[in-house]
């Protein structure tokens, strides 16, 4: 055997033994690297998960919590606890909070500014959950009927309480025109006006709407006369008839539906935290489903849970009504040209959905729509 071979025969011993005693000792430097690199990943990605899971946790704990010192404080007004009404004060980022953070007040009287302090109850918000960004509230409940009230309006709308967690997720309190607080979720709670009627509502895709026909403020005395810009929502009811407008919903003219705002997606009469839809939104709501079926979809008992039923309009040119048995049209926000004009959606009883646009005088419906 050569020497050269033997050198050869060396070389690979030595190799195969550095193998073997590689395999004896584990990894090697850059694979245990990996290793805890990819350890590292899952570690965070977990920590990160029971966060989240805890931060939601939190953020559930804490709006129950509100909802029941909200309701507190409604009892405490309506059995006249101490002999007076009591309220609710939201502080963002406050020194009279612990650590200057965020906390809601449960005062006594209507003022807050001039509440007796010593009768004030505190709810600490902490543990990663904060009120919405530049929020405040104060209100308080009235004597006996709970329904809310500020020092300079005897009736309010519906109010919201957002709570936000330092992982994004947000859970909203509503606190309707009676005074009840609930939290929300589209499609199974209901939405008050400004009167306290309840509404039914549907999660289609990423809105959330009305499933009723809006119907709320002053019936008009008859399809001749005309809403005025007079702080009083109007509306009028189908032949003149109340029970038209509890079965079917209102009419209104564009001018008094949208609080007599021109900006598209205003809340005009819509409860606070919601609009009147743009085009735009109903092309989206319409886009969820077949276009020779679109109507069928949203009518009532159609699968989107829009629950579509027809209400008629008052016709401006003759001052009557017509169609209660085979036509809804529904108001958008946006004005087209000229400016005395906006874009309707309509149905007509068919399988689908039809647009145009329509003299803001006439009488048709409102759905409202989620921010």
């Amino acid at each position: 055997m050569s020497r050269m071979k033997i050198s050869l025969d060396y070389v690979r011993g030595r190799k195969i033994l550095k193998d073997v005693k590689k395999n004896q000792l584990g990894f090697s430097l850059v694979e245990i690297l990996v290793v805890v690199a990819i350890f590292v990943i899952i570690l965070t990605s977990a920590l990160t998960m029971v966060n989240t899971t805890a931060s939601r946790e939190d953020l559930d704990a804490k709006s129950k919590e509100l909802v029941e010192f909200i309701s507190q404080a409604r009892n405490y007004s309506v059995t006249g606890y101490f002999g007076d009404v009591w309220g609710i004060k939201v502080l963002d980022n406050n020194s009279y909070c612990e650590d200057s953070g965020d906390c809601i007040v449960l005062y006594k009287g209507k003022f807050f500014d001039y509440r007796n302090a010593s009768y004030d109850r505190i709810m600490q918000l902490n543990s990663g959950v904060y009120v919405g960004s530049d929020q405040i509230n104060e209100f308080y409940f009235d004597f006996k009927s709970g329904w809310l009230s500020t020092s300079t309006a005897s009736n309010l709308a519906e109010q919201i309480i957002k709570l936000s967690s330092n992982f994004g997720a947000e859970k909203t309190i509503h606190i309707t025109p009676t005074g009840l607080a609930y939290t929300f979720t589209c499609g199974e709670n209901y939405v008050y006006d400004i009167e306290g009627q309840a509404y039914r509502t549907a999660q289609i895709a990423d809105q959330c709407w009305m499933a009723e026909n809006l119907n709320t403020g002053t019936m008009l005395a008859s399809a001749a006369t005309d809403p005025t810009d007079n702080s009083i929502i109007e509306k009028w009811c189908y032949a003149d008839t109340a029970s038209n407008c509890d079965s079917n919903g209102a009419l209104y003219d564009w001018d008094e539906l949208m609080g007599y705002a021109t900006l598209s997606q205003s809340q005009g009469i819509c409860p606070s935290g919601w609009h009147v839809p743009s085009d735009s939104e109903y092309e989206t709501l319409i886009a969820n489903f077949p276009a020779p079926s679109v109507g069928t979809e949203l009518k009532l008992n159609g699968s989107s849970g829009f629950d579509m039923i027809m209400s008629g309009e008052r016709d401006a040119t003759s001052d009557t009504y017509d169609s209660i048995s085979s036509l809804i049209a529904l108001w958008t926000s946006d004005e087209t040209t000229p400016t005395t004009v906006s874009w309707v959606h309509y149905n007509d009883n068919g399988a689908t959905m039809g647009q145009t646009d329509s003299a803001q005088n006439w009488g048709f419906s409102v759905r409202c729509l989620k921010d």
